[in-house]
């Protein structure tokens, strides 16, 4: 596993000592996991609608239509 150094600004410094290196660890871990997901879906998702012509005001549309027949479908 690759390591990485975290700079602890000085008002979480308190805390962090409390918590203790294994803890800060997994804390900082679950953090990056769940960011870097994050951001990588956003790279992918730019990535597949970079070539799209579907602008936002028909996506909109669309899903104000979409909205509109499940409404009526479930008696909304």
């Amino acid at each position: 596993m690759a390591e990485i150094k975290v700079e602890v600004p000085k008002e979480l410094e308190v805390g962090a000592k409390m918590l203790g290196k294994e803890e800060l660890s997994r804390i900082v871990c679950e953090a990056l996991k769940e960011q870097l997901s994050e951001e990588l879906m956003f790279k992918l998702a730019d990535e597949l609608l970079k070539e799209s012509k579907l602008t936002d005001e028909i996506a909109l549309k669309l899903g104000d239509e979409l909205k509109e027949r499940v409404s009526k479908r479930h008696g909304l």
